[in-house]
């Protein structure tokens, strides 16, 4: 559905646009389909924290590690429910349209899916560090999520840094494009 919208609008494009789609094709849907993915993220996380934010969850603390007051305990929680859905649409996705991998067995499929959720898991480490640190900007008694704005701003934040990395991961490794081998010339020189 999401590639059909996209196609139509791509036919709608002046001549010179279409060139320019064209050489940047595989950018311009990555891109795309990001956009889709984050404002997927940023639902799913807005329901979720707003589901969350009533209710009586603790403060976490490891004694000398972690200390976690219950705004960031369930900020955390948030992110990762978000995380998790937006990484299961952001694999079909860009598995079938963007990078469009087509794999041969059900090993090769669980090698990218494993490394695409490997790349995603780091990368949600990095959107979580970012959210934490601006858990201390966005609650002022420590328990709810009540600066909005600041909230905002540090997840669309998460959201450029993540997505650029993971572009770049998934380009370079879990899609990578295997490389045919070269043909050897068949026909022979006499010196």
């Amino acid at each position: 559905m999401f590639d059909k919208i996209l196609q139509f609008f791509v036919k709608l494009l002046p001549a010179p646009l279409k060139k320019l789609y064209d050489k940047f094709e595989e950018l311009i849907i990555y891109v795309y389909y990001g956009v889709l993915t984050t404002i997927l993220n940023l639902i799913v996380q807005g329901i979720a924290q707003a589901l969350l934010n009533p209710l009586p969850i603790p403060a976490l603390s490891i004694p000398g590690i972690l200390t976690w007051d219950a705004a960031a305990v369930k900020t955390t929680i948030a992110t990762a429910i978000a995380w998790t859905v937006a990484v299961i649409f952001a694999f079909y996705v860009n598995k079938k349209y963007v990078f469009r991998s087509v794999t041969q067995s059900g090993k090769q499929l669980w090698h990218e899916l494993w490394t695409f959720v490997s790349a995603r898991i780091a990368s949600l480490f990095m959107e979580m560090v970012i959210m934490n640190i601006g858990a201390h900007f966005f609650s002022t008694d420590g328990i709810h999520v009540d600066n909005k704005p600041m909230y905002w701003i540090f997840k669309f934040t998460a959201q450029v840094v993540v997505t650029l990395a993971n572009y770049f991961f998934s380009k370079l490794v879990v899609f990578k494009q295997k490389k045919a081998a070269p043909q050897a010339d068949d026909t022979t020189e006499d010196a």
